[in-house]
This record gives structure tokens, sequence and C-alpha cells, in this order.
């Protein structure tokens, strides 16, 4: 696939058809993370790949505590600590899927990252490790979308008991929790945005 048409398509799936991701496929897409550009060189990622369906259930349901919120009344509450229309249909349309999408995703793909803790960080340049970690997930994205694979990506609250869980050693933080596989129904094509209300030369005004 074309770089454009694999950007164009590159879509957020939450519902996955029951079939298997070649294992090639998955391994070019991983390549294609670590050929990112990372912060000092240090490529710091680890992957993980949850397969084991009983300990992919503990991780995602104990230790994550992904959310299984259906009930629309439920959901309409926890809207109301948002102000932005947008982000509430943003999360109409994700809470239902939040916790499914992951146990039934074919694949589930942990990025982990090495940086020192965020209580220590005190400029923006110390989270260049966080920046160049989601450097790495957008090229495995684009190349799952080239591959004709799509998936969601999560950012834990609170990744602590499922790095325990993993056996992730200190000093490594979790950067997304990515279900990915071939889309149960193809996705949708994505709005157009407008770049000229965007482009700024020479400064904002």
């Amino acid at each position: 696939m074309e770089f454009y048409e694999a950007v164009r398509k590159r879509r957020t799936v939450r519902e996955f058809a029951d079939r298997p991701v070649p294992e090639a496929a998955v391994r070019r897409a991983l390549a294609a993370g670590l050929a990112a550009p990372s912060n000092a060189h240090l490529k710091s990622w680890q992957f993980i790949l949850l397969r084991d369906p009983e300990k992919r259930d503990q991780a995602v349901v104990d230790r994550l505590k992904a959310r299984d919120m259906t009930d629309p009344a439920a959901i309409e509450r926890f809207l109301q600590r948002f102000d932005q229309e947008e982000l509430k249909k943003v999360y109409r349309r994700s809470l239902p899927r939040q916790q499914s999408m992951m146990l039934e995703a074919p694949e589930l793909l942990l990025v982990c990252y090495r940086t020192k803790p965020l209580a220590d960080c005190r400029t923006w340049f110390e989270l260049n490790p966080l920046a160049s970690a989601w450097m790495c997930i957008e090229n495995v994205m684009l190349a799952l979308a080239a591959e004709g694979l799509f998936g969601c990506t999560y950012t834990p609250y609170d990744a602590g008991a499922l790095k325990r869980f993993l056996d992730v050693p200190d000093g490594y933080e979790v950067a997304a929790v990515i279900p990915f596989g071939y889309p149960k129904e193809p996705p949708g094509e994505g709005q157009a945005e407008d770049l000229d209300a965007r482009l700024h030369v020479d400064g904002w005004g």
C-alpha cells in the first residue's frame, strides 16, 4: 500500500472479525515501530503480546480495570464531568467497547518504554521518552493499516497493577494497550480536515 493511502486508511477500530492475524504481519508492524526516531537514539521500547486468553482476561479485567460500561444511563452519568460535546460523542462510542475490544481482539499489544518517574520530571524535555514511544506506536498503527489491520490505542490511567502482573521491570511504563485485528466491518472514511485553518507561517497571527 502506498504511504499516503495507509495514512488515509488508518482508522480506530474496536470490533474485530474472528480471523487470526498472520504472524508475519505482526512482526512487520512491530519492526516498523522500531524504525521510528527516538530520544537520544535510545529506542528503549519493549513489546508484550498478550495471547493467553486466561492471562489476558486477568490483565484486562483485574489489573487494568478496563471499563465494562454498556448501560446508556450509566454512560451519561459518567459524561457529566465533561463540557465538550465532541469528547462526549467519542466516549459514547468507546465506553461500551472499552473492555470487550481488548478481550475479543485477535491480538493485544502493550508498548512499554523506559523513563524516569513522572514526579521527577521538571521540564517538557524530560518527557521525550514518552513522545518517542508514541512515534513508535504510530509507525506500528500505520504499518497495521498497510496490512489491512486496525486497532485502538488505549492509554492506561494507572498501569501499576498491570505492570506487576506482567513482570514489567522498574523504570518502564506502559504507553499504550493496543487491541488489533481484521475489522468486523470495513472502517469508514475519515473526515477531511481544513489544513489552511491550522497552518501558520512565521507566527500564529
